[in-house]
């Protein structure tokens, strides 16, 4: 009977013996600690904002949608798109334009959020108002200066047929950017994978343009490897190396 109680109030002991009690790790706050977390909303809008932009575009021109996409990876079809004249101030060709604009300053901003390159002491958003910016501005020089070319020189309508089939690709392969957007978003994986994924489909529709200009320029218009390669040195790869340096040096 001894030995009972004896055990019953060494197990009550044990029960009630204090989780931290017998160990060397001094307690700094007798209460517990309110946990804060700080969860960007903006993002989340940002993306359904895209997806409702989409959905418009499914909605009142998907036959059109269609052959945007087709004439990426069809000639015939992208010939046909080029004959009909297009007019980028419709709805759908504005809203795809706008849709790439806004996938791709996304995709900088989240590797500039992860790997704090520039703009390291500004809020998310402000970040991706700075890289959408300047992602404007640079395709904006890309415009004007393609509309100079074509004024003082021979080379107006291979300047337009470029400038169309480089319009048509951007709005193609946005639409293929906007899945790795979202998974890099909301994904708990490596978020390096998902940006491999995005570089690797924007790598995809610059060397594509690349090679439908080239074609087009040797082919087409027989114009001389020299100058096709000075176009894209010029107007391609320098504008955008300077832009970097400028804001990697600046911000």
């Amino acid at each position: 009977m001894h030995f009972q109680n004896f055990c019953l109030i060494k197990v009550s002991i044990v029960e009630y013996q204090h989780i931290f009690s017998n160990h060397l790790l001094k307690q700094f706050h007798a209460a517990p600690e309110v946990k804060n977390s700080h969860e960007l909303i903006w993002p989340s809008v940002f993306l359904i904002f895209c997806l409702c932009l989409l959905a418009l575009v499914k909605g009142r021109a998907l036959p059109r949608l269609i052959r945007i996409v087709q004439s990426t990876f069809s000639n015939q079809i992208l010939q046909q798109l080029e004959r009909e004249e297009l007019n980028s101030l419709k709805f759908y060709a504005t809203a795809l334009n706008t849709f790439f604009v806004l996938n791709l300053s996304f995709l900088i901003y989240k590797v500039n959020s992860i790997y704090h390159i520039v703009l390291v002491d500004f809020t998310s958003f402000v970040q991706f108002c700075f890289f959408l910016f300047a992602v404007v501005l640079l395709l904006s020089f890309k415009r004007v200066v393609n509309i100079v070319l074509a004024a003082f020189t021979d080379s107006r309508r291979l300047i337009s047929d470029y400038t169309t089939n480089s319009t048509l690709v951007n709005q193609t392969f946005g639409l293929f950017l906007f899945p790795w957007i979202i998974l890099l978003e909301f994904t708990t994986f490596n978020p390096l994978l998902f940006i491999s994924g995005g570089v690797i489909i924007l790598s995809g529709a610059v060397l594509l343009k690349w090679y439908r200009g080239i074609i087009m320029g040797l082919l087409v218009e027989r114009i001389g490897i020299l100058q096709i390669f000075s176009y894209f040195c010029g107007l391609e790869i320098l504008p955008l190396f300077v832009m970097v340096k400028y804001i990697i040096v600046t911000f």
